[in-house]
C-alpha cells in the first residue's frame, strides 16, 4: 500500500485515536451506547448519548426535579424543547433542553 507522504501522518494519528476503543451494545431502546476505553489497564466505561426521545424525557425529569418554581428564561426553554421533542424535532428540543439545565445550574449554584 503505498500512501502519499502528508497522508501517513494522518493515518497514524487515527489508528492511535482508535486503539482501544471497543464500542458495547447496549439495551435497545435505551438512547445510550457504551463505549469501554482502556487507560492505565483500567475499563472506565464512558456513555456517549444519542438523540432520542429517551434522552429528551431524560432531561425533562432532571429538569423538573428542581421543584414546579422554575426561572422564567428556564421554564421557556423547557416548554420549546418539550415542544420540539414531541413533535419529532428530537435534536433541536434536546439543545434548548441542555440548555434549560445550564441556565438552572447557573440560577441555583449562584
Amino acid at each position: 500500500m503505498n500512501l502519499h507522504p502528508a497522508m501517513t501522518p494522518a493515518v497514524v494519528v487515527m489508528s492511535f485515536c482508535l486503539c482501544g476503543a471497543t464500542p458495547v451494545p447496549a439495551a435497545q431502546d435505551s438512547g445510550m451506547v457504551r463505549v469501554v476505553t482502556a487507560r492505565d489497564g483500567a475499563d472506565k466505561p464512558v456513555i456517549i448519548t444519542s438523540d432520542t426521545k429517551a434522552y429528551c424525557n431524560r432531561l425533562l425529569n432532571i429538569i423538573d426535579a428542581y421543584g414546579p418554581a422554575l426561572p422564567q428564561d428556564v421554564d421557556s426553554l423547557r416548554m420549546q424543547g418539550a415542544d420540539m421533542c414531541r413533535e419529532g424535532r428530537i435534536r433541536s428540543g434536546i439543545v434548548r433542553l441542555r440548555r434549560a439545565l445550564v441556565e438552572l445550574k447557573e440560577t441555583t449554584h449562584s
